[in-house]
């Protein structure tokens, strides 16, 4: 018996428990086949407390390498409610917004192999993200979960 998938169906997950560490804190784990993510945000939700740059990185399996997908930014002291939403430049820029709100989004295309998407900080504070990532499997196989 053959499955069959449709094409171009979104799915949407949450990690919750972003909080804000010095080196790399796993976000979401791709196993199974590549994806490509339309859309990947985040929402302060308790704010960062004090100064710490950061940025997003693909750790792929094979070849192993980290990819970095978005530029390093400043997150400091950002209230709760701060959104961080991405342009579409290479490597996207992070870009912080206070008020949270946006008119418009710029879409993201990020090819994402097996691996693994992480947040990079380059201190530890006190505060927490939410992310939140949109994407499309391009393979049946292909599975996505929030890092513990």
């Amino acid at each position: 018996m053959t499955v069959v998938y449709a094409k171009g169906f979104a799915e949407s997950l949450e990690k919750s428990d972003g909080t804000v560490l010095t080196g790399q804190d796993d976000l979401f784990t791709i196993t199974g086949g590549p994806i490509m993510v339309s859309e990947f945000v985040g929402i302060v939700t308790t704010i960062i407390g004090g100064a710490s740059n950061c940025h997003i990185d693909l750790t792929v399996t094979e070849p192993a390498a980290d990819v970095a997908l978005s530029t390093n930014v400043a997150i400091d002291s950002d209230a709760a409610g701060t959104s961080y939403t991405f342009t579409t430049a290479d490597p996207a820029v992070l870009t912080p917004t206070t008020a949270g709100a946006l008119e418009a989004i710029p879409r993201i295309a990020w090819l994402c192999p097996i691996g693994t998407i992480k947040a990079h900080c380059s201190a530890a504070r006190t505060g927490n993200i939410k992310w939140y990532i949109t994407y499309e499997k391009l393979s049946q196989y292909s599975k996505v979960v929030a890092a513990a």
